[in-house]
């Protein structure tokens, strides 16, 4: 993929997959990045200022966006990520990550194509799951727990779907 190409999203049930397919694609690009959504800060994807606690000088701790530069960074349980990544907006959009911290202003490229995954909203009824995995009477954001204009960043937007087979009567027994 050419840096900054069309960030792409894959959504479907558990199982299928999903996990594998990013870390393969991380793996295979030169510039490859893989981070789970639920487990990283919005500067852990960005950029974060920090200061030496011994010298009192403030640096940069470059985060996933940034560091996948001309590369590919892959997103995992995407749905899972709290408000507070908003910051992913301007890196999507722009390219690039700015900050403006302590005494540091800095505009970081972020020329990155996005590979993410999530899975779907998942409706319970009392003690018996009533629905799992993409319903195709819902739209792609009623079927998502992600904000719209993070959801609308992305070009293509696959949606991967479990069809279980019918289980044989003798199995039933």
């Amino acid at each position: 993929m050419r840096p900054g190409a069309d960030p792409q999203f894959e959504v479907g049930d558990p199982g299928l997959g999903k996990t594998r397919l990013l870390q393969a694609a991380a793996s295979v690009s030169p510039r490859g990045i893989y981070v789970c959504g639920n487990a990283t800060t919005s500067v852990g994807l960005t950029v974060a200022v920090v200061k030496d606690s011994m010298s009192g000088d403030y640096s940069f701790e470059v985060g996933a966006m940034a560091l996948a530069d001309r590369g590919l960074c892959c997103i995992e349980e995407f749905d899972k990520m709290s408000a507070e990544h908003q910051s992913l907006l301007e890196a999507m959009e722009q390219q690039c990550v700015s900050v403006a911290k302590a005494v540091l202003v800095a505009s970081l490229s972020a020329q990155t194509t996005v590979l993410a995954a999530a899975l779907v909203a998942i409706t319970r009824n009392s003690v018996l799951i009533a629905y799992l995995g993409c319903s195709r009477a819902k739209t792609v954001n009623e079927n998502l727990k992600i904000n719209a204009a993070l959801l609308s960043r992305f070009d293509l937007v696959f949606i991967l779907l479990d069809k279980p087979k019918r289980v044989s009567e003798h199995i039933n027994q």
